[in-house]
């Protein structure tokens, strides 16, 4: 282990201390609510956070170079990889009148300063993942002669198929690693792969989509932009309301275009039965797209039960927390999932190659990170379990949906991953936490993150929007807890002196 994510990190701190973090530590509640709120002395003090969240300095920096030019005074300046991510931004917006300068590697959009489109392009980054790396921004900002690179990364021209050879064995000894794309992030490896799946439902006149579970917000929030207004999206949030699926498919059938689902789901692990899923799009001509990110895909398995599979590179994987980084993996007995490849290669956006190259550097490692997290988290799991302090847990085994995941992952293998609730002062607990509390999963260093407020702060603070969290049984006071390789006593005992405080 490198680094460990105990003890008390000041606001803005990178983890680890590196120009290209992925975590940044929010160490009170009241820094959550200011970084939420965009309150100016909370934000000045956070010099970068999670890339998809905050623009990176080394991209501020970009803008404030490209900002000196007369074309591009006093605009809002966004940088594309390509330019056919701007052309797929600008046509799903609707945004006119934007100025564009297209360099050797990168396009810049300029658009008027906090403009709707501006504000529209800057949720769409976020969302769809795409845009310029913080490691491909400082790239440029030396070519310009604005900074010099301090990160040594090994050379490596084999570094994409080594991911690739990881990340295929994983899933399982059917996928191979011709049958994985890598992209920028885990949402844009999911946007890549909507955007054909919706395309060839469209061919096929499907108009109805499923989403089981509680799914991750930028999932949510693609589906919802990229659906036309005559296309359906029935959400089933509970474990209760999974059992309902077999009804729809009955009512719709061959309506049914697919359904999107994690498992486990995030944040509270949840699993539906992927079997019978599995049956009835199979037998509707319904595609479905899984991801087992929050477990990972090498324990949970579920290549064999799955037209195309999302994951997030940036969790175990990029076990160090520095990289961005998502793949995509498509089961050679899928014939729907091979159609959906045709286009995803072509829509995804490849990763920068250095970003490329740090990630080879981690990902021998992968395999034995998952290894060690499963039983870390079992031990802290019995610890949560028996703690008076604890009101409700959710972990892959939990009693409600842990059957389903068994049957698929097998036993003792449940990641990194478990989320609860405090019977106590929710903010004492947090404040008093001695761990990293910042986004992100699946690191080596374990962190504590207030899923809710940062996921779903806008449902907090208006009655319609805690009746849809109750609805799921999301509570605004869930914590996320990522266990790292520190010694899991001592993991315990962090936890058991903040519960003594709440």
């Amino acid at each position: 282990m490198k680094v460990s994510g105990l003890g008390h990190f000041p606001l803005g701190t990178p983890v680890p201390n590196k120009e290209h973090a992925v975590c940044v530590s929010l160490p009170t509640l009241d820094d959550v609510i200011g970084y939420e709120e965009k309150k100016t002395d909370t934000l000045l003090r956070m010099p970068t956070g999670y890339p998809r969240f905050i623009r990176h300095r080394k991209i501020k920096g970009l803008a404030d170079f490209w900002n000196q030019t007369q074309s591009l005074q006093k605009k809002d300046l966004f940088f594309f990889p390509n330019s056919s991510d701007w052309k797929f931004a600008r046509e799903i917006l609707g945004i006119k009148g934007a100025s564009t300068e297209e360099e050797e590697d990168y396009l810049i959009v300029g658009l008027s300063q906090d403009s709707e489109d501006s504000l529209s392009l800057h949720k769409f980054f976020q969302h769809a993942g795409c845009g310029l790396s913080s490691r491909h921004a400082e790239k440029i900002l030396e070519s310009l002669g604005q900074t010099v690179m301090s990160e040594a990364i090994s050379p490596n021209s084999g570094a994409e198929m080594e991911i690739k050879d990881v990340i295929s064995k994983a899933h399982g000894p059917q996928i191979d690693a011709d049958d994985v794309i890598i992209a920028t992030s885990g949402a844009n490896a999911f946007t890549s792969v909507f955007r054909s799946a919706l395309e060839i439902s469209r061919n096929k006149q499907k108009q109805i989509w499923i989403r089981m579970g509680w799914l991750y917000l930028d999932t949510l929030e693609i589906m919802n932009l990229l659906c036309a207004p005559h296309e359906q999206i029935i959400d089933l949030h509970t474990p209760e309301e999974y059992d309902t699926v077999e009804e729809i498919f009955h009512a719709y059938g061959r309506k049914i275009a697919g359904v999107v689902t994690e498992f486990p789901s995030n944040p509270l692990l949840h699993c539906c039965n992927l079997e019978k899923l599995r049956d009835l799009t199979y037998r509707n001509d319904s595609v479905l797209i899984v991801d087992p990110t929050m477990a990972s895909p090498k324990n949970a398995k579920v290549s064999g039960y799955s037209d195309v599979v999302i994951n997030s590179l940036t969790k175990y994987a990029n076990w160090e927390g520095d990289v961005m980084m998502g793949s995509a993996v498509f089961p050679k007995n899928s014939p729907v999932g091979l159609e959906i490849k045709q286009k995803a290669v072509e829509y995804s956006t490849k990763p920068f190659s250095r970003d490329i190259k740090r990630m080879a550097e981690q990902i021998p490692f992968y395999n034995y990170f998952i290894e060690r997290t499963n039983q870390s988290q079992e031990e802290v799991v019995d610890f949560l379990q028996s703690h008076p302090k604890i009101k409700k847990i959710f972990w892959a085994y939990q009693e409600t949906t842990g059957e389903n995941y068994e049957k698929i992952a097998g036993s003792h293998k449940p990641g990194c991953v478990v989320s609860f609730e405090v019977d106590g002062n929710f903010r004492d607990f947090y404040d008093n936490l001695e761990m990293l509390k910042s986004p992100s999963f699946g690191t080596e260093f374990s962190l504590c993150c207030p899923y809710i407020y940062l996921a779903h702060y806008e449902l907090i603070g208006n009655t319609n929007g805690l009746k849809k969290l109750r609805h799921a049984g999301l509570s605004p006071q869930l914590l996320r807890l990522s266990i790292g390789l520190e010694n899991t006593d001592e993991i315990k005992q962090k936890m058991a002196l903040a519960l003594k405080k709440c």
